[in-house]
């Protein structure tokens, strides 16, 4: 009997160190995800002299990421199909404005006109003037939204899984043209492992029960 209650005081103090650690690892991820979630967006001037975009991003399990985001996007839930597994996730939307663009004439038309006008559609507008002399293309914009998705792909059901990057851009006029794709592989710390936590509640049973 005594063996017995050593045995239930070891497991419980196993299970309690666990709970504990557990329950410190979703208050840091909630604390963390609150912020992200109040983010907005930021430009700043970064070490090559260019604009970078930045916002916090959110730390969630795969359930989750279904639930918050591509559930709720008809195409991000199409293109995450296509994954066994989705590792993370990023949509942002671009906008590229060209206040002007000239176009000179080399020889003049042998006669005046004058012709203007604009076009707009999803993908792009712009403003146009032609004359004799050449034509002027102002405010030129391209719209897209993208959709970057890293996880697991496999051909078949029981084929292997190979970690996988995919770019989508929703203008059909832009296309991408190299990707290089890294993932971190982060090793779990001494004292995260199960077996550290396992051989800290013997112990600390032990003791209890002398």
């Amino acid at each position: 009997m005594k063996y017995i209650w050593q045995t239930i005081t070891v497991v419980l103090l196993v299970l309690l160190f666990a709970s504990m650690h557990t329950c410190s690892q979703y208050k840091n991820t909630s604390a963390v995800n609150a912020v992200a979630l109040k983010d907005t967006i930021k430009h700043y001037k970064n070490a090559l002299g260019t604009q970078t975009a930045s916002i916090g991003a959110l730390q969630v399990s795969n359930k989750q990421l279904k639930n918050l985001l591509i559930n709720k996007d008809a195409d991000l839930k199409k293109l995450a199909s296509e994954f066994s597994e989705v590792k993370s996730l990023i949509t942002y939307k671009t906008v590229t404005v060209i206040d002007s663009i000239p176009i000179i004439y080399k020889d003049s038309v042998p006669f005046n006109f004058k012709r203007s006008g604009e076009i707009k559609n999803n993908w792009y507008s712009l403003a146009y003037k032609s004359t004799e002399k050449g034509v002027q293309i102002d405010s030129l914009r391209l719209m897209t939204t993208s959709a970057i998705i890293t996880g697991y792909k496999r051909k078949w059901f029981l084929g292997a899984e190979t970690l996988t990057t995919d770019i989508t851009n929703s203008n059909p006029f832009i296309s991408v043209t190299a990707i290089t794709s890294a993932e971190v592989i982060v090793p779990v710390p001494w004292y995260k492992k199960w077996y550290v936590w396992l051989t800290a509640g013997i112990i600390a049973g032990s003791f209890a029960a002398q």
